[in-house]
């Protein structure tokens, strides 16, 4: 099978250059109104990739065969390459720009150390596994090696999805304790 690589990475680079490019504009012009809006805006497009990815794919392609996955597999690396370390990036950095602008870490609370933790935490996973992996199956398909590898490192993405989902569900439930209570 002939993968033509150029068009994942033409529309990867600019849905990952996309996302940072308006949190920089938007922080150069000083507006932290609209640096909310990318964040709140950012870490719903990146909870549902994860819901999608983590809890609603990963069901369907468990029940597909090798062909049919390394099709998705091809399809999915902009996302899990390019977009979603990316979204994950802008959503981190517009949330500590937030929380530094609101003076929220002047406060003695311990409930930013598991925002802090969680958030690191999602960060890592993004670019440790999303990027790693997909650079595998890039790798493993260029070759044309043994496409049951590439399966596996697609699989892995998929479940690394529904433990960021997860992690994001608990982070979302900090924050709004904080923003109540605080």
């Amino acid at each position: 099978m002939k993968i033509d690589f150029k068009p994942i990475y033409r529309f990867g680079a600019v849905s990952a250059a996309l996302p940072p490019l308006f949190l920089v504009v938007v922080y150069a012009i000083r507006d932290y109104l609209l640096i909310d809006y990318i964040h709140v805006l950012s870490a719903a497009l990146w909870l549902g990739c994860n819901i999608f990815m983590g809890f609603i794919f990963y069901r369907i392609i468990t029940d597909l065969g090798d062909r049919e996955k390394v099709d998705i597999t091809v399809r999915l690396l902009p996302l899990t390459l390019f977009f979603i370390p990316s979204i994950t990036l802008t959503t981190i950095i517009a949330g500590y720009i937030l929380a530094f602008y609101m003076s929220l870490f002047s406060y003695s609370a311990l409930i930013y150390i598991p925002i802090i933790v969680v958030s690191t935490i999602l960060l890592l996973l993004s670019f440790i596994y999303y990027i790693g992996d997909s650079l595998g199956i890039i790798k493993v398909l260029s070759h044309k090696q043994n496409v049951k590898k590439a399966i596996e490192l697609s699989m892995m993405n998929f479940k690394i999805a529904f433990v960021q989902l997860i992690l994001q569900v608990i982070i979302v439930g900090f924050m709004a304790y904080a923003a109540i209570i605080l």
